[in-house]
């Protein structure tokens, strides 16, 4: 006889008793009316079950979405310049580190691999920011591509928390002093650009204040502008000139040509003749002094604010083109329709090449 399960039970403990009733058909009707699955497919059945569940995923946390990517955070320009970087170092560090070098007037490709190319502009950026030349790039270095060190806004001129200006420079600082300037009687734009007009206007003010006449506002200067010194209509006009050189007239083709008579003469620091290799400020003092100017040799820094800063409008073949960036730190010889003879640390050799996309002011010594 086949045992069959009792009507209107479960299943007791053991081992499962199967009704083998429904052989004859796949499925059939079992005790109570209930479907009974032939003994072959219960089988299956029972053991596809089984698998299902294990295979079954678990039920998701309430809340949760489960599988979804973890939400990151871009990298901030401080994760990057954070990080040490020297030769053969890899990654999104070097890669942010050589757009940096490219804003900068460099010409490398940001590839994320530090290597030999990566290396010279490195050492090319620490020598015009006046710091040690290591080709390892760490606070220091940082700091003179991003400009961490000079992050803070300008104040206004108030009280003893004034920025100091000079030529070249820009901002709300600027547009400050051109409005006190305007006050004391200067007839100068307030447009937030510190050039020759403003300049001007601040040497005829320390002249009538009897403070020194550098062009520099100081807290001196700011002092004057803060009392009832006026700016008198000729105060200041002696020293207009005082940049520039002894009344001779300079032959800017004659410059050019001794620069350009020194393309792919190797770059090194420090240098300025052919025999030794130029910088870009001794390529500077070579070209102008070949061309009968007599130069003292200076840094670009000290080559930008012995001339007089002119807008680009004024600017003529043999003039100079001062970079701003790192305090001043790199010039070239100006050629005309945009472009520069410079002497490139980033291609370690004197190049002719147009004008990157940076900060700079036009300098003349006419």
């Amino acid at each position: 006889m086949f045992r069959t399960i009792p009507r209107g039970t479960h299943r007791a403990a053991g081992r499962a008793v199967i009704d083998y009733r429904g052989l004859a058909a796949p499925v059939g009707r079992g005790v109570g009316g209930a479907a009974v699955i032939g003994a072959v497919s219960a089988t299956a059945a029972l053991a596809g079950g089984a698998a299902a569940t294990a295979q079954a995923p678990a039920a998701p946390t309430f809340g949760t979405v489960r599988g979804a990517a973890p939400s990151v955070a871009p990298a901030s320009q401080s994760q990057y310049t954070s990080v040490k970087l020297r030769l053969g170092a890899r990654g999104a560090a070097v890669t942010y580190l050589q757009q940096q070098l490219n804003s900068h007037g460099a010409s490398i490709s940001a590839d994320g691999v530090f290597g030999a190319a990566t290396l010279r502009a490195v050492k090319s950026q620490q020598s015009g920011a006046g710091i040690g030349v290591d080709g390892v790039v760490g606070p220091m270095t940082w700091s003179s591509l991003t400009g961490a060190a000079a992050a803070a806004p300008s104040k206004p001129a108030t009280g003893g928390t004034q920025p100091k200006l000079r030529s070249g420079d820009r901002g709300a600082a600027v547009t400050t002093l051109q409005n006190q300037l305007r006050s004391a009687g200067a007839s100068i734009k307030a447009d937030g650009v510190f050039g020759s007009a403003t300049r001007s206007a601040v040497r005829s003010l320390q002249s009538s204040a009897g403070i020194g006449v550098d062009g520099v506002v100081g807290p001196k200067t700011w002092s004057a502008l803060g009392s009832n010194v006026r700016i008198s209509d000729n105060a200041g006009s002696r020293d207009e000139d005082r940049g520039s050189t002894s009344g001779t007239s300079i032959n800017g083709q004659a410059v050019i040509n001794a620069a350009r008579a020194q393309i792919g003469t190797r770059y090194k620091w420090g240098g300025s003749s052919p025999a030794s290799g130029f910088d870009c400020s001794g390529l500077v003092y070579h070209a102008y002094n070949q061309a009968g100017v007599n130069l003292p040799r200076k840094t670009a820094k000290g080559y930008t604010f012995g001339g007089r800063i002119i807008s680009q409008s004024e600017a003529k073949p043999g003039d100079l083109v001062a970079f701003t960036g790192n305090d001043y730190g790199h010039m070239g010889v100006y050629v005309g329709n945009g472009k520069i003879i410079d002497a490139s640390g980033s291609r370690q050799q004197v190049v002719e090449r147009s004008i990157w996309n940076a900060p700079h002011v036009f300098v003349t010594y006419r």
